[in-house]
């Protein structure tokens, strides 16, 4: 057969085939010209479903292949990881008047381990019940920022073993605190360390030295009821319910500089069982923190910079309480 120029009658012809072919079924699925048919079809199908797929993956919120994004510093880890900060006006942690950043000895160690680790870290300053919290009569419990994801781990919280129940830590990097009882200066009350008979003692919101920890401790009376127990969300508001006698003394820890500058410490021993272990960040139970933070701090241990960076707390944040205590930090 010799393939010449179609005419206009030839495809008339044709049109006439193809419509008797329908009509009267005599096309069947068997036949090579369907088969062929049906094959140029399903390839256009899937030309046009390849495209339609392309489209998608190049289109921003839809389910495509997740790459991993560097940020600027060349970190493949995208996240940034937010600590919560306080202000205790100590070298630990404070509000510098002129910049009004929060600066210290916290802050220093978290850009260094972050630093060390290659992290997109930063400091969110909050008050510190939205970590942790506790009040008169019931169990400390965490606080909303801290549960409600608003920051990845609160800096500077001891390990007690009320907290261990609900939340958990990094390796720690100041060792445990002895805690205290503060009164008002010269002690006009006679207050006595070891026998809380009768007595009404005061405890700031959050802090390890606590009224769970006083009753752990037998001293004598400590098993206060809770008329005999009140919470102060500073403390600031603590030395003023001590020096207007609304409470008897103030229960907390030894390096707690507002109450050391206002107050005095009563006689009597100290009490060191507040803590089960030093100070780190606190994070919640399904946290991954603790898997970069602690190779990362060990690192720096290693390297001499944690000791660097304790050594210059002095020099760098003021000649203050902590400052004079220079073995706050872990070995």
């Amino acid at each position: 057969m010799i393939l010449g120029t179609m005419k206009q009658s030839d495809e008339a012809s044709y049109d006439r085939m193809d419509a008797d072919l329908f009509h009267s079924n005599k096309m069947s699925s068997s036949s090579p010209r369907f088969q062929t048919v049906a094959v140029v079809l399903i390839g256009v199908v899937a030309a046009i479903a390849l495209v339609f797929s392309a489209i998608a993956l190049a289109r921003p919120g839809t389910m495509g292949i997740t790459v991993p994004v560097q940020d600027t510093a060349g970190n493949t880890d995208s996240k940034i990881w937010v600590f919560a900060i306080g202000h205790d006006g100590s070298e630990l942690e404070y509000i510098h008047e002129l910049s009004g950043t929060v600066r210290g000895f916290h802050v220093d160690l978290v850009e260094a381990v972050c630093a060390r680790a290659n992290k997109n870290c930063r400091m969110m300053w909050d008050v510190y019940e939205n970590c942790y919290r506790s009040k008169v009569g019931e169990r400390s419990r965490p606080g909303v920022g801290l549960v409600s994801g608003w920051y990845d781990g609160c800096t500077g919280w001891f390990n007690t073993y009320e907290r261990a129940v609900s939340v958990s830590f990094t390796k720690p990097f100041r060792k445990p605190q002895e805690s205290v009882f503060f009164v008002r200066r010269g002690n006009p009350g006679n207050f006595m360390a070891n026998d809380l008979t009768g007595k009404t003692i005061g405890f700031i919101d959050g802090f390890s030295s606590n009224e769970h920890c006083l009753k752990r401790t037998k001293v004598t009376g400590g098993d206060l009821p809770p008329d005999r127990t009140k919470h102060f969300m500073s403390s600031e508001s603590a030395v003023q319910a001590v020096n207007n006698q609304e409470v008897d003394a103030v229960f907390a820890n030894i390096y707690s500089l507002d109450l050391a500058e206002h107050l005095d410490i009563a006689s009597g021993d100290t009490i060191s069982s507040c803590s089960g272990d030093g100070a780190g960040i606190m994070i919640r139970k399904d946290s991954r923190l603790a898997d970069w933070w602690n190779p990362a701090f060990d690192q720096l241990k290693m390297s001499n910079e944690f000791q660097r960076i304790c050594s210059e707390v002095s020099a760098k944040h003021g000649d203050q309480l902590l400052a004079q205590k220079p073995d706050y930090c872990v070995a």
